[in-house]
């Protein structure tokens, strides 16, 4: 079983936002645990976490839409890490597989620091070279905190899960939408509307663009894959069956919040017991068997939201990305405080 990620506030780092009719209630005020200064990538559509596994620097994409935190085989060899079987294999989309896992000593994010965890070693052969990434932090390494993933601001912060319910937007960009969430294995999937449709989406950071399935697309909107507004964009060489096209959308919507013509990716899904993972991992097969998603949500659309992900509440809160700097440590420089 898998270590508990420990948290252990060494750079003495902790704020509290103040909340009157909250302690009224007699609840706690939003606590912040850790915070991590992300890097923008491939124009924004990835984001980079910086680590430090065994005491080297390295860096991890972002990715909500992933079952397991796992680790390139590059760096793996590069660390000299010993390889051992793991419980279950991952595919990528060339047919590529892992079933390998490593034990680190140390793994150190932000003010956090973890012991003795276990990651998979990634199937994905061109991970380094293509996202610049070390690996994939994935929702294994969320779930314990309420995550924000401040987009606007690179910032992935960690919260409480101890706090008010329904009090947690503390910056300042409005309208608030309150989505509820369905849990599954760490997978973060909501209602999302597309040009009127209601249909469930995946909220996939390591994705780099929105995707939906081609039976949703054909059966849902009458799309015609192949036709002049639905183009083919790409053939999969190792797969032929395996097809993407394109259609612009008028609006995609999460409670209020919305995406003027999103573009989205039209995907075929040769093998009905796979996921739509148009990501930089490939098309990987989840470890633990979820099934197909109608739409999957990324970084195309994320980038432009800030996005708080309440577990114990089973709520995403999302804005508009703000720019610059968080007001959480805008606020915390400023004198007096």
């Amino acid at each position: 079983m898998r270590p508990i990620l420990t948290l252990l506030l060494f750079c003495g780092f902790a704020t509290a936002i103040s909340c009157t009719a909250a302690q009224a209630a007699d609840c706690k005020p939003l606590q912040i645990i850790n915070t991590i200064k992300m890097e923008r990538a491939n124009g924004g559509t990835r984001f980079l976490v910086p680590v430090e596994i065994n005491g080297t620097a390295q860096k991890l994409l972002l990715d909500t839409g992933g079952a397991t935190t796992s680790l390139s085989s590059q760096t793996v060899n590069a660390l000299g890490l010993k390889e051992e079987s793991s419980r279950f294999k991952l595919y990528d989309l060339y047919g590529n597989a892992s079933d390998s896992q490593v034990t680190v000593k140390t793994f150190d994010m932000g003010n956090a620091r973890g012991e003795g965890l276990k990651f998979q070693v990634s199937p994905m052969q061109n991970l380094e070279t293509e996202a610049g990434a070390n690996g994939l932090l994935s929702t294994d390494l969320f779930l314990q905190y309420d995550v924000d993933m401040d987009f606007g601001a690179d910032r992935l912060n960690y919260f409480s899960q101890d706090h008010c319910e329904g009090r947690v937007a503390y910056w300042p960009e409005r309208p608030i939408a309150i989505v509820p969430v369905t849990l599954e294995n760490g997978h973060i999937n909501v209602p999302v509307t597309i040009d009127g449709h209601q249909l469930r989406a995946i909220i996939d950071t390591g994705a780099d663009n929105s995707a939906m399935n081609v039976e949703v697309a054909i059966s849902t909107f009458d799309l015609k894959p192949g036709s002049e507004d639905t183009p083919l964009i790409e053939t999969s060489k190792a797969d032929p069956f395996m097809k993407e096209y394109s259609h612009k959308f008028e609006t995609l919507s999460f409670e209020g919040i919305s995406v003027t013509n999103p573009k989205i990716s039209i995907i075929t899904d040769r093998m009905a017991a796979k996921d739509l993972k148009p990501t930089i991992r490939g098309k990987l097969a989840d470890p633990y068997g979820s099934h197909i998603r109608q739409v999957i949500v990324g970084m195309d659309v994320l980038r432009h939201l800030h996005l708080y992900m309440a577990y114990k509440e089973k709520k995403l809160y999302i804005s508009p990305a703000g720019s610059g700097e968080s007001v959480l440590f805008k606020t915390s420089a400023a004198p007096g405080n």
